[in-house]
C-alpha cells in the first residue's frame, strides 16, 4: 500500500507563509528534536483505548487544531497509542483521518500473504482439504498459537508509517514527545515505552490478549495496556504536562440484560478491570484539566473499523461541545504557526541505508531467507519493495513473523530483518473433514496428517496423511527442494486407497464396486515464480476391483498399472474455493506403458481451467474441463467420471462415466454478508457437457446442467449448500463441506 504522506506533510507545513519560512531555515533531518521553551502551561493529550472507537480521537484532534491548542506531550493506550504515535510524528488531523479511512483493516487483521502471491507449494496444500487448526507437537513447541493474529501486516504498516517521518529512538525526540502503555502479561505490571522502536511500542500497546500474539520485548511478554492503565493520565503528567486533555473512548460495562451467556460474562471481567483503572485516572484530574467523552454508545463498537467516519464525527462533536472549556488553552496565530513549524522541522525522512542484516530464527538457512530480500544498501529504503520481501518470506509457511527494524550503529543507518519460526514449532498435526450428502446418500471422511516442515534447512517437507471413513487412504509424500532458490524439487510418494464406484441406471444406483489400490510415484519438477509448476514423473501401482452391492457385468479382476506422467499447472486464484479474481489451469498427460508394469496400455490427457473476475460484491466465473482417452480404451479404474457440484451439478457425484468427458461452465456469485475471515455468498452456475465413447461426440451428446447454492467459508473449510439441475427434469439437493469439488480422496 502506497501512502502520499509527503504530499500531506507539504500541505500541513505550508499552511502559512511564516511557517514555510521557518521550515526552510531549519535542517531537513536532525539527530534529535529540540522543543522550544515557552512560558505558557505545558499541555498533555491523553488518548484512551477502545478499539475502533478510537477513531473519535481524530475528531478531537481536529478541534484542537482549529482552536490552535498546542499539544506538548501525548500518551496513549491501545488504539490511543496508535493514534497518539502517528500524531507524535507530526501528522495532522487530516493525515490521521486519511490513514484511518484508507487502511484495509480486514486485511491487516489477517497474517497470511495473499494466496496469489504464495509459493506454488503452499497453494497445493489447498487440494488436501486440511482446513482444521494445525497443532504443534515436538520438543519446545506450543500446541496452538499464542494469539489469533501474529501481526505480520500490522507490524509492517506501523513501521512504514513512522519511519517515513522520524528516525528517533528516544520518544522525547519525536516532533511531539510521546509515551505508550503496555502490560506485562507475566507480572501484571505496567510497561511505559519512552524509547526504542516506535512501531514495537504501538504494536505492544494494542496486543489484545487472545487476539494478538504478545510482543516479546526485553524479557517481557507484553499485551494491551488497557488491563492496567487504559487512560494514562499519570503517565502524561509525569512527562511534564501542567494541563491534561483526556479523551475516554472506553465502552464501559454491560448491563444486566446483556450478561446472558458465559462469553458476555468473561468479557465483562475485562471491562471491570478497565473501568477500575480508568476511574483511578479520572479521579486524578484537576480543575484545570479537561475530560472529553465522545458519546459513541452502541453506534461504534470496538470492532467497527468500517464506521471510522462516524467515530471521527462523534469525536469532533464532543470536543466542539466544550470549546469554551478549551478556549483558555488557545494561543495566537503566530504562536501556533511557530509551534507547527517546530514540529515540521522535527520530521525526518528515511536516510540512505548503509547495511542490511538478517536475524533469522527459523527452520530455513540464511541463504534461503536472503534470497528473498532484494533491498540493497546505498539508497533510501524502498518500503514497498521491503513489504513484498517480507510477505514472500512469511509466505514460505509456518513463519510467525517477518518484520524489519531500522537501527543506528556507529553513525550508520541500517535495516535488520527479523524472522521468527511459528511458535508451534516445525512438526504439526493437521486435520480436516469432508462431508458430501444429498437426498440419496452421504459420506464422511476424516483426514489426519503429520507434517515435518524441517526435513532440511531448505524447508523441505514430509507429510503423512491418513483418511478414515467412506474412502480410506494413506499417503506419504516428501517434497524436497534441491537448492536455496526453492525452485527445483523431487517428490517421491507412497499411497494406498480404497474407494467405491457406483454404477447408475436412469439415476438409480445398480452396482457398487470397491477399488483397492496401492503403489508409489516419483516426480521431478520446477516451480516457476509463484504462479506455475511443471513436473514429470512415473507412477506404479497394483489393485483389484470387487463388486460389493449388485452383480457386476464384468468379471472381478486384479490389475497392475504403470504410467509416465507430465503435469503443468498455473494458479493465480486469490481463493481456491471462493475465487474472486485470478485464474487456474492444470494440464496432465499420462501414458500407461507395459515397460512400467501396466497390464493395460492407454494414453489420457486432462485439462481443467477456471477464471474469476469481481466487480464490488459481484463475481463472474468461467471455466472448462476436457478429458480425453487418446488411444485404446482405459480400464474401469481409469475411466473418467463426472457429476456433482460444478462437474455436471444435476447428477450424483461420479454418476456419469465414459472414456471422454468435456464441459464448459459459467457462474455468478454475490458476496452478500460477512467480511474478513467468514464471508458468505449466494451463487449459481450454468454448465453444459457430458461423456462420450468418442471424443468427437462430446458436445453433441452433452446436457445442460446448473446449480444454485449458498456458500460459506467456515472455520473447518468451505461449505456449499444448494440444488443441482439437469435436462430432463433431474434435480438434487446437496451439502458439501471441505473438499467440495470432486470425490473425497487424497491418493489421486
Amino acid at each position: 500500500m502506497t501512502w502520499s504522506l509527503k504530499r500531506w506533510q507539504n500541505l500541513a507545513g505550508c499552511a502559512t507563509v511564516s511557517v514555510a519560512l521557518v521550515v526552510l531555515a531549519m535542517p531537513a533531518a536532525a539527530a534529535r528534536c529540540d522543543h522550544a521553551a515557552t512560558d505558557r502551561p505545558k499541555i498533555g493529550l491523553v488518548l484512551g483505548g477502545g478499539g475502533a472507537r478510537g477513531s473519535a480521537h481524530i475528531g478531537v484532534i481536529r478541534v484542537l487544531e482549529e482552536m490552535q491548542v498546542p499539544v506538548d506531550f501525548v500518551g496513549g493506550t491501545s488504539i490511543g497509542s496508535l493514534v497518539g504515535a502517528l500524531y507524535a510524528t507530526g501528522m495532522t488531523a487530516d493525515e490521521l483521518e486519511h490513514v484511518m479511512l484508507t487502511l484495509d483493516w480486514d486485511d491487516l487483521f489477517r497474517d497470511d500473504t495473499a494466496r496469489r502471491d504464495q509459493p506454488f507449494r503452499r497453494k497445493r496444500d489447498d487440494n488436501l482439504a486440511l482446513f482444521g487448526p494445525k497443532l504443534g507437537i515436538g520438543k519446545g513447541a506450543t500446541l496452538v498459537p499464542r494469539g489469533a493474529i501474529a501481526g505480520q501486516k500490522i507490524s509492517f504498516i506501523f513501521q512504514k508509517m513512522v519511519r517515513e517521518r522520524t528516525q528517533a529512538t528516544s520518544f522525547d525526540d519525536l516532533p511531539i514527545p510521546y509515551r505508550a502503555v503496555a502490560a506485562d502479561v507475566i507480572s501484571g505490571e505496567q510497561v511505559v515505552f519512552a524509547s526504542g522502536d516506535l512501531a514495537i511500542a504501538m504494536r505492544a500497546s494494542m496486543s489484545v490478549p487472545g487476539v494478538f500474539d504478545p510482543v516479546a520485548h526485553e524479557g517481557r511478554m507484553l499485551v494491551d495496556g488497557g488491563i492496567v492503565n487504559n487512560l494514562p493520565v499519570d503517565v502524561v503528567r509525569a512527562m511534564g504536562a501542567d494541563i491534561v486533555i483526556a479523551v475516554d473512548v472506553g465502552s464501559g460495562l454491560r448491563s444486566k440484560e446483556e450478561l446472558q451467556n458465559a462469553l458476555a460474562i468473561v468479557g465483562q471481567l475485562s471491562n471491570l478491570m478497565i473501568k477500575f483503572n480508568t476511574d483511578r485516572q479520572l479521579a486524578s484530574l484537576g480543575d484545570g484539566d479537561v475530560l472529553i467523552r465522545p458519546e459513541l454508545g452502541n453506534r461504534v463498537s470496538s470492532a467497527d473499523f468500517d464506521k471510522a467516519p462516524e467515530g471521527i464525527a462523534i469525536g469532533y462533536q464532543a470536543a466542539s461541545a466544550i470549546r469554551e472549556n478549551l478556549a483558555h488553552l488557545s494561543v495566537t496565530e503566530s504562536e501556533y504557526a511557530a509551534y507547527r513549524a517546530s514540529i515540521a522541522a522535527c520530521v525526518e525522512p528515511m536516510p540512505a541505508i548503509d547495511f542490511v542484516d538478517l536475524d533469522n530464527n527459523t527452520r530455513f538457512s540464511d541463504s534461503v531467507v536472503l534470497e528473498r530480500i532484494t533491498v540493497r544498501p546505498g539508497e533510501p529504503l524502498d518500503t514497498q519493495e521491503l513489504d513484498q520481501n517480507l510477505r514472500q518470506i512469511h509466505a514460505l509457511g509456518f513463519i510467525e513473523l517477518a518484520r524489519y527494524e531500522v537501527v543506528n550503529r556507529d553513525g550508520a543507518t541500517g535495516v535488520v530483518v527479523h524472522v521468527d519460526q511459528d511458535v508451534r514449532g516445525t512438526q504439526m498435526l493437521e486435520w480436516g473433514i469432508d462431508y458430501a450428502g444429498d437426498a440419496d446418500s452421504s459420506s464422511v471422511n476424516l483426514r489426519l496428517g503429520y507434517l515435518d516442515s524441517a526435513v532440511d534447512d531448505f524447508g523441505s517437507e514430509l507429510r503423512v496423511i491418513a483418511q478414515v471413513g467412506e474412502t480410506p487412504a494413506v499417503v506419504a509424500d516428501l517434497y524436497k527442494y534441491l537448492d536455496q532458490h526453492l525452485k527445483l524439487f523431487v517428490e517421491p510418494q507412497a499411497f494406498f486407497e480404497r474407494r467405491e464406484i457406483t454404477t447408475y441406471q436412469s439415476g438409480d444406483p445398480t452396482l457398487v464396486s470397491r477399488v483397492s489400490q496401492y503403489g508409489g510415484a516419483f516426480y521431478l519438477g520446477r516451480e516457476i515464480a509463484n504462479a506455475a509448476s511443471l513436473a514429470v514423473g512415473v507412477r506404479a501401482f497394483t489393485g483389484d476391483v470387487r463388486a460389493i452391492v449388485g452383480e457386476s457385468p464384468v468379471s472381478e479382476f486384479d490389475y497392475d498399472g504403470g504410467e509416465f506422467v507430465v503435469r503443468a499447472s498455473y494458479d493465480r486464484l486469490d481463493d481456491r474455493y471462493f475465487p474472486r479474481d485470478g485464474g487456474f489451469a492444470d494440464i496432465r498427460y499420462n501414458r500407461a506403458d507395459s515397460a512400467l508394469g501396466a497390464g493395460d496400455e492407454y494414453e489420457q490427457i486432462t485439462i481443467d481451467a477456471i477464471g474469476a473476475r469481481s466487480f464490488g460484491r459481484h463475481t463472474v466465473l468461467g471455466g472448462a474441463r476436457y478429458y480425453e482417452t487418446l488411444t485404446d480404451t482405459a480400464p474401469v479404474y481409469a475411466a473418467f467420471r463426472a457429476g456433482g457440484l460444478a462437474r455436471l451439478s444435476g447428477y450424483h457425484d461420479d454418476e456419469v462415466v465414459g472414456q471422454n468427458f468435456a464441459m464448459v461452465l459459467g457462474g455468478y456469485r454475490y458476496h452478500f454478508a460477512g467480511s474478513g475471515l467468514l464471508p458468505a455468498h449466494l451463487g449459481t452456475t450454468v454448465e453444459y457437457g457430458g461423456v462420450a465413447e468418442n471424443a468427437s461426440d462430446l458436445f453433441e451428446d452433452g446436457a445442460l446442467n446448473g446449480s444454485v447454492y449458498f456458500g460459506y467459508n467456515s472455520p473447518i473449510g468451505p461449505l456449499y449448500l444448494g440444488a443441482g439441475f439437469a435436462e430432463g427434469g433431474r434435480h438434487r439437493y446437496f451439502l458439501r463441506i471441505g473438499n467440495v469439488f470432486g470425490t473425497s480422496t487424497i491418493a489421486r
